[in-house]
């Protein structure tokens, strides 16, 4: 490691090679995971966009679209992007930020804040002067409920870093206390900490703002502190613990009506803020916040010049197989839903060398060999119709090559369900199916590699191998192995050319239309279905025999995998042979 000229420090490998920069005061959890990144304004936005679209899938399916505030799309989430302007690549730290807010925003769609906003309206019925703390009130009351409920993943760490912007951001314009958003903002601070029991300790007496002493706080919110801390137990724990979304919605409106039936003798007389213009009417023009809304207008004019080009960049929709796979089975009223995916991990180098040895002799038989010729070359075997050249280039050699190829469109499907979640297991058959697969790869430069879960009630299918990268899955769920087979069948078809479609698994189809449909459809649209069997107990092995037939080889030791998969092969060639 070294330091550069601009601060910058130098992560370097064994070799003296820069492998990354690290910019000091920028660190950010997202600098583990977040690689794909560009200088270039424009591209950094859609880089950025298509990372938080992909995380927000861990929060709800009914998040809806994300988009930058500018970028028109009904019914879409918004993320305002002017806390991240201006630096390219964006910091590690403020994509923390802007991951964290879209937590926020998303955690509110999935719990239906807006509608229990007007639900809480029509019940409470604010006075009109009291309206601007009746927002004020709610607002911070639904932060900290969906800040709690993103602790309990990593996600909550990123709330964090939103939540401690938004109270700084806030708390630097205060006015003389007390005030309603500093005591509401000190107590979000503490009931949405992710130690649990940090607000217990109750308010120590800091100033948020951290800009100057002005006087004691606890005066004024000692106590209305004490009634808000009354209702986060069941905000964090026994909100949550309730199945239906419509039941939260009830909790918290019964939850937030008695609490603000108390709360409102405390802060009766209080101003909201500044911006409480009926509390504080000659405040005047604040230009600290017209300063702020001047930037955000010419952030939004610059995304909205962006906006077609940040569209056009936008990667598509993850395709749904779903209907395409109804309209080729019988079974089709049991059909599991089905969806393209593109989350992916790295994955770990597991290519067994000695193994990859015997698995390019066993695939190398089962191709076709031709001659090509190199002629006109200058060393060599004589090409006796270049004779010609001999006494000006000397060009009278060729060279003759063998070239294998398997004449087919090679597909290999991994199923990565919840049996395979087993570390030592998945271990396993990733080392089986990198390995094959890059022993596929050597005589079909086209061969492709896929993988097959659920993720929130849909069968989801990624690609593992791209830009001759190795990528991985987390093994998840329930096995629909009959809608994983037809989708990837219907997603590899190269025209005038048939498909060898190679399954790795681990136990037979437990959800959707079942594997007889699928090897129906194979069978009708020239696609060769083989299966491996993996690491499967004995029920399992007669499980998948029930449902493959002689389509099925089993490994139980990975020496043994060559000469399964040898059989697997002949036996497919044998019966292209018979059915021509």
């Amino acid at each position: 490691m070294a330091m550069t000229h601009d601060t910058a420090l130098r992560l370097m490998n064994s070799t003296g090679d820069v492998k990354r920069f690290l910019i000091p005061g920028e660190e950010g959890y997202s600098d583990f995971w977040r690689r794909d990144k560009s200088p270039i304004e424009s591209v950094e936005l859609v880089k950025l966009l298509v990372a938080i679209r992909k995380l927000s899938t861990f929060i709800g399916r009914n998040v809806g679209e994300i988009v930058w505030s500018g970028m028109e799309l009904d019914n879409a989430l918004a993320l305002d992007p002017t806390p991240i302007m201006g630096t390219y690549p964006v910091p590690a730290g403020k994509t923390d930020l802007m991951v964290g807010i879209m937590v926020q925003e998303a955690y509110k769609r999935v719990e239906w804040s807006e509608r229990l906003r007007e639900m809480f309206r029509l019940r409470v019925q604010p006075p009109t002067q009291y309206e601007y703390k009746f927002d004020m009130f709610f607002n911070v009351c639904e932060s900290v409920y969906v800040d709690g409920l993103a602790n309990s993943s990593v996600l909550g760490y990123y709330a964090e870093a939103a939540r401690d912007w938004r109270i700084v951001k806030t708390l630097k314009s205060l006015i003389k206390p007390p005030t309603l958003s500093e005591m509401l903002h000190l107590w979000w601070r503490l009931a949405a900490d992710r130690d649990p029991e940090l607000y217990k300790q109750g308010h120590s007496d800091l100033t948020l703002g951290g800009l100057v002493m002005r006087g004691s706080l606890d005066q004024y919110y000692s106590k209305p502190m004490q009634t808000m801390n009354s209702i986060v137990p069941a905000l964090r724990h026994d909100c949550p613990a309730l199945s239906s979304v419509s039941d939260r919605c009830e909790f918290r409106l019964d939850l937030y009506e008695k609490l603000w039936r108390e709360v409102l003798g405390h802060i009766r007389f209080w101003p909201g803020d500044r911006s409480d213009r009926f509390m504080m009417p000659d405040m005047g023009e604040d230009d600290e916040l017209a300063q702020e809304e001047a930037e955000q207008a010419a952030v939004k004019a610059t995304i909205v010049n962006y906006a077609n080009l940040i569209e056009a960049a936008l990667p598509q929709k993850n395709r749904d197989f779903t209907d395409q796979i109804k309209g080729n089975v019988a079974n089709f009223e049991n059909v599991a839903r089905v969806e393209g995916n593109d989350i992916v991990m790295m994955a770990r180098n597991r290519v067994d060398r000695h193994l990859l040895h015997q698995l390019q002799q066993v695939v190398r038989n089962a191709t076709d060999r031709r001659n090509v010729f190199n002629r006109g070359l200058s060393s060599g075997k004589i090409h006796s119709r270049r004779l010609y050249r001999a006494h000006t280039t000397g060009a009278v050699f060729q060279q003759k090559k063998h070239e294998f190829d398997m004449r087919k469109n090679v597909v290999l499907l991994v199923d990565a369900t919840g049996s395979m979640a087993d570390p030592n297991q998945w271990d396993q058959a990733e080392m089986i199916y990198q390995t094959l697969f890059t022993a596929i790869l050597e005589y079909t430069s086209n061969a492709r590699l896929f993988a097959y879960n659920e993720v929130r009630n849909a069968c989801r299918i990624t690609e593992l191998y791209r830009g001759g990268r190795m990528l991985t899955v987390l093994p998840r769920g329930r096995t629909a192995s009959g809608e994983a087979i037809i989708a990837t069948a219907l997603n590899t078809r190269i025209p005038g050319k048939k498909t060898l479609l190679v399954h790795i698994t681990d136990g037979a189809s437990n959800w959707g239309c079942g594997v007889p449909d699928a090897i129906k459809y194979c069978k009708g649209n020239g696609v060769s279905l083989l299966t491996l069997g993996i690491s499967c107990s004995l029920s399992s092995k007669q499980s998948l025999r029930d449902e493959y037939g002689s389509l099925v080889q089993f490994v139980d030791k990975t020496e043994q995998l060559p000469k399964l998969f040898g059989e697997l092969i002949i036996s497919e060639m044998r019966e292209s042979r018979t059915s021509k």
